[in-house]
């Protein structure tokens, strides 16, 4: 039985798929497992914002019993600076 010209060809492809489906394989494994280490970054980033946002939500509420306070909080742009009454100018 002779070797059959087209036989050997489809061989060759089937190799060449069989090692490129493990190699897109491999590569899809890889990157889901970066993509889901990356996505608990991101909810322990979401949970610290979340955090900071009640924090400052606390201070604005604790100004408003305790203004001495409000020095820090205008420092950090967490409120806005109070405007401070100007004398007019006299004669």
């Amino acid at each position: 039985m002779k070797n059959n010209g087209l036989t050997t060809i489809l061989n060759w492809a089937l190799i060449a798929v069989v090692v490129l489906t493990a190699l897109f394989g491999f590569q899809y494994f890889n990157r889901t497992r970066e993509v889901r280490s990356q996505q608990a970054k991101v909810v322990e980033f979401q949970n610290k914002q979340n955090m900071l946002q009640n924090l400052v939500a606390e201070c604005l509420e604790y100004s408003k019993r305790n203004p001495a306070i409000d020095p820090i909080l205008e420092a950090n742009s967490v409120k806005p600076k109070t405007a401070t009454p100007t004398k007019p100018a006299g004669k």
